[in-house]
């Protein structure tokens, strides 16, 4: 569990720094690593999605042990119940920013055949960015409150196990 968490905010900042970069390359129109406007834009993209998968499946996978937990009397209902309100939480302004990068990764193709004003594609860059920041506040405080739930069921196995053992 430890080792996929760090690995999702290792990406979440990596994705991050990359759309930043991205848009600075967009606005002074300087190649990264040899790599043009479009290019990076797709790369970036490209592991925005990865992680941004990633995650979700963390949150499922995170549901479907607790819901095994129960099963085995480590977890009770509220445990479980608290993760659907986690993922209840999560979910929207996740897919919500996917569909705002997607969308800014679209139109720059329009921008770059003309069909739409640099501008737009500028403005709705600086809202995806805005709506990022907050969705990584989002998912911190998701991520916590699973690890939260986590620790509480590791504790009542570890508490179970020494009960019987004496």
């Amino acid at each position: 569990m430890w080792l996929f968490m760090i690995s999702c905010y290792l990406l979440t900042g990596f994705s991050l720094l990359l759309y930043i970069l991205t848009g600075i390359q967009g606005y002074f129109q300087f190649p990264v690593f040899g790599l043009s406007h479009p290019s990076l834009a797709l790369l970036t993209a490209s592991i925005y999605l990865f992680t941004e998968t990633l995650i979700i499946f963390f949150f499922v996978g995170a549901g479907a042990d607790i819901k095994q937990y129960m099963t085995e009397g480590l977890a009770e209902e509220t445990d479980h119940n608290q993760s659907i309100l986690i993922k209840k939480k999560l979910y929207p302004p996740t897919m919500l920013n996917i569909l705002l990068v997607i969308t800014v990764f679209v139109l720059g193709g329009a921008v770059d055949t003309r069909v739409l004003p640099h501008w737009i594609h500028g403005i709705l860059f600086f809202l995806t960015l805005v709506h990022f920041l907050k969705m990584i506040k989002t998912q911190n405080a998701c991520f916590r409150e699973t690890v939260n739930i986590r620790t509480k069921i590791a504790e009542k196995g570890n508490a179970g196990n020494q009960t019987q053992s004496l």
